[in-house]
């Protein structure tokens, strides 16, 4: 049976980096990073959220198609709305897959550190950009609030990703 293990947590909190490093362990791993899918769209930087949204519908084809070969998919997505989170544990069901739901999560200080300091790729710049539109640091620190307050009201687990090889193990003993 294959899992969609979703880490879920705040831009620049290494969500995509433990992607590829989990998949690299796990040989046959999927990582669907729907922001990177987002890229293969004409015109998505001027509409980042609709684009969003449509790419969306299509990972969440591609991941229960994957599943179904009992095959893991890890997806590295920032996910604050119970809605959407429904989306993707339904994708997991409907593929008789397990979803394990995972909140990454840092300090505050080390969050906004390593966000300022990633290297910028042309999601990431657009991402920093709606970013600084949308209300900068503060922005992201009330959305990291926002997924820890999520944590209890849906079974998800918080894993600490400051340390890369200590979360990689939690991760591990998630999936064993």
């Amino acid at each position: 049976m294959g899992t969609l293990l979703h880490l879920n947590g705040p831009s620049g909190v290494g969500k995509s980096t433990l992607a590829h490093a989990y998949a690299a362990a796990h040989p046959g791993t999927l990582v669907c990073d729907i922001d990177e899918l987002r890229a293969w769209v004409s015109g998505w930087s001027d509409d980042f959220v609709g684009t969003g949204e449509a790419v969306r519908a299509s990972a969440l084809a591609l991941i229960t198609a994957y599943l179904r070969t009992g095959r893991d998919v890890v997806l590295p997505q920032l996910v604050v709305t119970p809605g959407q989170l429904d989306r993707f544990e339904s994708a997991a069901a409907e593929a008789g897959a397990a979803y394990v739901g995972v909140v990454l999560t840092v300090e505050p200080d080390v969050l906004l550190e390593r966000l300022h300091a990633r290297a910028l790729t042309p999601v990431t710049e657009v991402v920093s950009r709606i970013i600084e539109e949308r209300g900068g640091d503060a922005l992201v620190l009330q959305g990291r609030r926002e997924l820890l307050d999520l944590v209890d009201d849906r079974g998800l687990v918080v894993v600490d990703a400051t340390e890369r090889d200590s979360a990689l193990a939690a991760l591990q003993r998630l999936r064993s």
